[in-house]
C-alpha cells in the first residue's frame, strides 16, 4: 500500500498537513472535482457550439477526442453521484476505499485526469486512518458501479490512444 514506504509516507504527511486534509474533506473534494469538471466541460462545449454556429453532431464529428472526453465526463458524473451517496460507507470501510480508489485512480490516470489521480492518491493515503477492524468486507453496491464503469473508461482510453497514434 501507499502508506508502507517511508519517503512517500513522509511526503504525503507534509502535503496533507499543509492542506489541512482529513479523509472526509479529501473525499468531498474528490467528489466535487468529479462533479464540477463535467459541468465546466459541458459549458465549454455549449460555448464552442454557440461561437461556431454548429450543432452538437457536427461538432462531435469534427473532433472525435471531444466526443471521447464527453463520454469520460459523463462517466465521471455517474461515479461522483455514486460516491456522494455511498460516502458514509466509504468513511467507515477501509477495504471499500482501498479497492474503489485504487481502481478509480488507475482509470483516471489512463484517461488523463491528473487532478483526480492526485486526489485519489490522497484519499488512498488517508484511508489508513480508518479503523480496519470495523469492516473487512467490500461494499458490493459501490464496487458494482465502479466495475461497471471500468469498461467505458477502458474503451475511451483505447480510443484516445488510437486517435493519438494517427
Amino acid at each position: 500500500m501507499v502508506a508502507k514506504n517511508g519517503r512517500i509516507s513522509r511526503f504525503f504527511d507534509r502535503v496533507i498537513t499543509g492542506l489541512h486534509y482529513d479523509l472526509r474533506k479529501a473525499l468531498n473534494i474528490y467528489i466535487a472535482v468529479l462533479m464540477i469538471v463535467p459541468v465546466a466541460y459541458f459549458a465549454y462545449i455549449a460555448l464552442a457550439l454557440n461561437m461556431n454556429n454548429m450543432g452538437l453532431e457536427t461538432y462531435f464529428k469534427q473532433s472525435p477526442i471531444t466526443t471521447i472526453m464527453f463520454i469520460v465526463t459523463l462517466m465521471d458524473l455517474i461515479v461522483a453521484y455514486v460516491l456522494y451517496f455511498r460516502k458514509s460507507v466509504l468513511l467507515t470501510n477501509r477495504m471499500t476505499v482501498i479497492v474503489t480508489f485504487s481502481i478509480l485512480t488507475i482509470l483516471q490516470l489512463m484517461v488523463g485526469n491528473i487532478i483526480s489521480v492526485i486526489l485519489g492518491l490522497i484519499v488512498l493515503y488517508l484511508s489508513k486512518n480508518i479503523n480496519a477492524a470495523q469492516s473487512t468486507t467490500i461494499d458490493k453496491q459501490t464496487l458494482a458501479v465502479i466495475i461497471g464503469s471500468t469498461p467505458f473508461y477502458l474503451i475511451c482510453t483505447w480510443l484516445l490512444f488510437t486517435i493519438g497514434l494517427k
